[in-house]
């Protein structure tokens, strides 16, 4: 066999080769889908009221603009300052500026502890331990569509009002409190 028709015939094998071959990618199907899952795991979203007050910072969430759903329960347009959702995981998060506080901070504790436990409506009260400045505090009740709506919350009192909330009909308490897990006030 002359040399160039050995080429030739190398060409045309390697030629045939090619067109039976699948593309491939460096990094498998399965790979890739797990990789983009982890990577939404470890995403990092902040959230910011629209006063600029209060900010949360939450890993693992696809948290989106709500601000056209509905209000949440006893707050009004002129108090909610953010309204975000994320449908993946079905919890809802808000910030309400209820204003100057007229008390100091241990009578408003106070109060609002008296008022969860006296609330015939709610199910499950749990209150946390005051601080200077913060309360946890959480409760299930009856939605609008009679489904058990949890709700995990944390009241901020500073030189103004917040109560800080994420609420659902499916997660669970725990997985509520680890959306509000870092929440911080703007000085």
């Amino acid at each position: 066999m002359k040399p160039y028709a050995f080429v030739l015939v190398a060409a045309a094998v390697l030629g045939l080769g090619a067109c039976s071959q699948k593309v491939e990618t460096s990094v498998p199907a399965d790979s890739a889908q797990a990789s983009a899952a982890s990577d939404a795991a470890t995403a990092v979203q902040t959230l910011t009221g629209s006063d600029g007050k209060i900010s949360i910072v939450i890993q693992g969430s696809n948290f989106a603009d709500a601000s056209g759903g509905e209000l949440p329960a006893g707050v009004t347009a002129g108090e909610l300052t953010l309204l975000q959702r994320d449908d993946t995981r079905d919890i809802t998060l808000y910030v309400a500026n209820l204003g100057a506080p007229k008390t100091d901070a241990k009578t408003y504790f106070a109060n609002l502890k008296a008022a969860l436990d006296a609330d015939k409506s709610l199910s499950d009260v749990q209150t946390g331990a005051a601080t200077d400045t913060r309360m946890n505090y959480r409760f299930a009740q009856n939605g609008a569509d009679n489904a058990l709506l949890r709700e995990n919350c944390i009241a901020i009192y500073e030189t103004g009002l917040y109560n800080v909330c994420a609420s659902s009909s499916t997660a669970s308490q725990e997985e509520l409190a680890a959306v509000l897990k870092d929440v911080n006030l703007a000085k």
